[in-house]
């Protein structure tokens, strides 16, 4: 390396104030032992896929009822590497969202959402919130009859949201019936908004966790059950990184991921299923009788998971101490999400 060259190496590191992070970042402390403590940067490396193959989709993507399908097999059939990049953004796109449910999971059974974690774990909320709207809006886009589907069952999922239900069933359509103001309305929001709304919550995530570790060194751990987060903890992430991008790499290539046929609106739908992040929703739904205590049953139990939702947010103020119970009905939730699940698509 010339001197030139070490001179503007020098110059760019001052300019960037890297030995000031460097030195920050390796005062911080993170746990030597634990996948779980990755799982928060592999969601974050999956989002920054979805963002970057997204780009090279929306080059050759047309929103448009007639054009839509057709644009997307144009990208699979005669764009170079069209099929490996949709392929890598769809598999990311429901990685993302199963590393943000297994993370929150995590946080739960951990009980790191004690304060004064309180507004990490509000903005963990939120960011889970908003990635499910980012896989939903996407898995409308292709506009054949699977997203039919997905976008008909995920807004009659909706409608039955108490208060707000009527309102946001009509917003997700975009009137009353799935057309092509449903298209328009899932490509700005998963386009523009929601990218932009995670991007937001993500940064403040990170913040707080910088603010207040969820790993902190005066727990009672001993120095060689931790590491510092800059070189070895980056590092490792890194691995984790690169082994992400491996596994995507290969379900893209090896896992067929069909599109289907064009959706056609004048015709019955094929099936019913939804995504499979509302399939347990689904089959509550579907299993509810007509009628509980005097209110319409799928209405009734949409409303108590809502309820649910609430406390869980809450949950650093209804349990500051993180005890053994919120752990065992987390696993108990977990089971039963799992088992509605699987029965969504038996």
């Amino acid at each position: 390396m010339t001197a030139q060259e070490l001179a503007l190496r020098e110059w760019v590191k001052d300019r960037l104030g890297w030995s000031g992070l460097r030195a920050a970042l390796g005062q911080h402390r993170a746990p030597r032992r634990g996948f779980v403590f990755y799982l928060g940067g592999i969601t974050l490396f999956l989002f920054l896929v979805q963002v970057g193959s997204g780009i090279l989709l929306l080059l050759h993507y047309r929103p448009d009822v007639t054009q839509a399908h057709a644009s997307v097999v144009r990208i699979m059939g005669e764009i170079p590497y069209g099929d490996l990049i949709r392929g890598v953004h769809t598999w990311a796109s429901d990685l993302f969202v199963a590393c943000l449910v297994a993370h929150f999971f995590t946080v739960v059974l951990r009980g790191t959402f004690r304060p004064p974690h309180e507004l990490t774990w509000l903005s963990g909320h939120a960011a889970l919130v908003l990635g499910v709207g980012l896989a939903f809006t996407g898995a409308i886009l292709p506009w054949s009859e699977a997203a039919y589907t997905h976008a008909r069952t995920g807004s009659e999922i909706a409608r039955f949201v108490p208060v707000v239900g009527d309102s946001l069933f009509r917003f997700m359509r975009g009137g009353t019936e799935v057309g092509p103001s449903t298209l328009q309305h899932a490509f700005g929001f998963h386009v523009a908004a929601l990218p932009a709304a995670v991007t937001l919550m993500v940064a403040a995530h990170v913040f707080l966790l910088w603010q207040k570790p969820a790993f902190t060194r005066d727990e009672p751990r001993a120095e060689r059950e931790t590491m510092p987060l800059y070189p070895d903890f980056i590092v490792r992430q890194a691995v984790a990184w690169i082994g992400t991008l491996v596994l995507l790499m290969t379900l893209a290539i090896f896992v067929d991921r069909p599109l289907g046929v064009a959706a056609d609106a004048r015709l019955p739908s094929v099936g019913t299923r939804p995504p499979w992040y509302f399939a347990p929703m689904h089959e509550v739904i579907r299993l509810a009788p007509r009628e509980l205590l005097g209110i319409d049953g799928p209405r009734f139990l949409v409303g108590a998971a809502c309820l649910v939702g609430m406390v869980v947010v809450a949950l650093p103020l209804i349990d500051p101490r993180g005890s053994k119970l919120t752990a065992r009905i987390a696993w108990g939730v977990l089971l039963a999400l799992l088992i509605l699940g699987a029965r969504a698509f038996v």
